[in-house]
């Protein structure tokens, strides 16, 4: 008896001393990989309190880690594309950035020196704002498809108009037109259960999973970081993105509490879609090698059709703009330097909308003082969202913002899905980035830098509307409230850097 509780003792010893030597070796890990203060924080305080399920979760999500393999055809991918912009844009880059605004040059140079990608003229946009709006726009493109019809969404949900959409689809493909479909391995994990995956491919469509997820995956490649890209592009001329996933926002969620999705979409035609043609086309390659030889030789075989798609042969309209795409493998948070840049940039007023509000150190002081030095700074959120976390997490941020003079407004009319920022009365961010650190550091997303008067007119009109069915929070009504709300919310936001 005597020896069976020894053992146990020495075995409970043993466990203890690799437990504290993992633990204490991710704490290294943690202040010599996180560059984000808040990060590092979040994650020692979390392998401090709870160093068991700390050690277990940052080996699976502490690091933005996509795997070798796939590092390396992106970078065979970044020099293929590379090639293509020295050759064919470069021209049209050095002459628009002769033309933007001596404050907005810098703030195109913050993108461009990461991705390659300047901005570019010639282009004409079409803002949707309601559902009906965009999938008509949407089936109508895909029904006079002639070539080619690229699909990529983090979720599809096969349900509603959204099976019509997939029905216009197989027709493209049947009529000979080059389909490709590129969905999230976990936003579209319906989806891929469905029977849609194989009624497409006996179509003759490409259908794809992005960042698929697994056991084994996970020892290698961190699950939780997800392509959150919605790109549509049709025949390399007619190009959408924006909030709006595939799905029906009279199916999606209707169990969740907050509504139908509000989103918005912004059809493209001009220069810029032949760059996100070029992210598509990227994404679809990275996945395995047989996508990146497919890619590169679908793109030789169709280089006659180059010439019918070079910038001075797609002028549209007159709008200046930018394709931003944002990845954590980029090596620099392209998105998150631009947002900072524009911020600070803002000499009149500033327009937020975003489901997900949880900024870091840098962003918080970036709007607070742009409020206190005289800048309208107005931010719209849902009044509520689909995850609780972020709820808690967001809200505690409030008084500093309200206390700066931030007009903080909660959409009333569903779950306020639109990712748009205006500053002043000529540029806009306007694309799939929610003003989280997920959005900022670890999704792969997608953004249009907007360097135009009359579009940016557009956008700030819709996030007016936006507010005639919102609420404005007062400062004096929200310290009111119940203390144990301020530190149910506070202890939350010790983690907000990971959320």
């Amino acid at each position: 008896m005597m020896m069976n509780v020894l053992s146990q003792i020495r075995w409970a010893e043993v466990f203890l001393v690799i437990h504290t030597v993992a633990a204490l070796t991710c704490m290294l890990r943690v202040l010599y990989k996180q560059k984000n203060i808040g990060s590092t924080f979040a994650w020692l305080i979390i392998l401090f309190l709870f160093p068991l399920f700390g050690t277990i979760s940052y080996i699976l999500i502490g690091e933005p880690r996509l795997g070798t393999a796939r590092a390396k055809r992106t970078g065979e991918m970044n020099r293929f594309y590379q090639v293509f912009v020295d050759k064919y844009l470069a021209d049209i880059y050095l002459d628009v950035g002769r033309k933007l605004k001596e404050r907005y040059h810098g703030l195109s140079q913050v993108a461009a020196s990461v991705t390659g990608l300047g901005a570019t003229r010639s282009n004409a946009m079409k803002l949707l704002s309601t559902t009906d709006e965009i999938m008509d726009s949407m089936l109508a493109d895909i029904e006079a498809a002639e070539h080619s019809c690229m699909l990529a969404f983090y979720i599809i949900d096969p349900k509603g108009r959204i099976e019509t959409l997939l029905e216009a689809v197989i027709r493209a493909s049947e009529r000979g037109v080059d389909c490709a479909i590129l969905a999230d391995g976990v936003g579209s994990s319906g989806f891929f259960k469905s029977g849609w995956p194989k009624r497409l491919r006996d179509a003759g469509v490409e259908v794809e999973c992005a960042l698929p997820v697994g056991i084994w995956r996970t020892l290698f490649t961190r699950t939780d970081l997800r392509n959150h890209r919605k790109i549509l592009v049709i025949d390399s001329k007619i190009g959408y993105t924006g909030s709006f996933n595939l799905v029906d926002p009279r199916f999606f969620k209707q169990d969740s509490g907050v509504g139908e999705w509000v989103d918005v979409m912004m059809r493209c035609t001009g220069p810029l879609v032949l760059e996100l043609s070029a992210v598509f086309f990227a994404d679809l390659a990275v996945e395995d090698d047989e996508n990146l030889q497919g890619i590169q030789q679908y793109l030789t075989e169709h280089q006659d059709r180059i010439p019918t798609l070079m910038p001075e042969k797609m002028r549209q309209g007159d709008v200046v703009a930018q394709v931003i795409p944002s990845a954590p493998e980029q090596g620099s948070h392209v998105i998150y330097e631009t947002i900072i840049s524009a911020i600070h940039a803002a000499k009149r007023r500033i327009t937020i909308t975003t489901p997900y509000f949880v900024p870091d150190e840098p962003l918080l002081l970036a709007l607070t003082v742009a409020a206190k030095r005289g800048v309208d700074v107005t931010l719209i959120v849902p009044a509520k969202v689909d995850s609780l976390m972020v709820r808690y997490a967001s809200r505690a941020y409030y008084p500093m913002l309200l206390a700066a003079g931030v007009k903080i407004a909660a959409f009333e009319g569903g779950l306020l899905h639109a990712k748009t920022l205006t500053i002043d009365d000529d540029y806009a961010l306007f694309g799939t980035v929610n003003m989280d650190m997920r959005s900022f550091f670890l999704n792969l997303e997608i953004s249009l830098a907007i360097y135009d008067v009359n579009t940016t007119a557009e956008i700030h009109a819709l996030q007016q509307s936006y507010l005639t069915a919102s609420s404005y929070i007062s400062a004096d009504t929200w310290l009111q409230r119940s203390k144990w709300w301020a530190l149910v919310e506070n202890t939350v936001r010790l983690v907000s850097p990971l959320l």
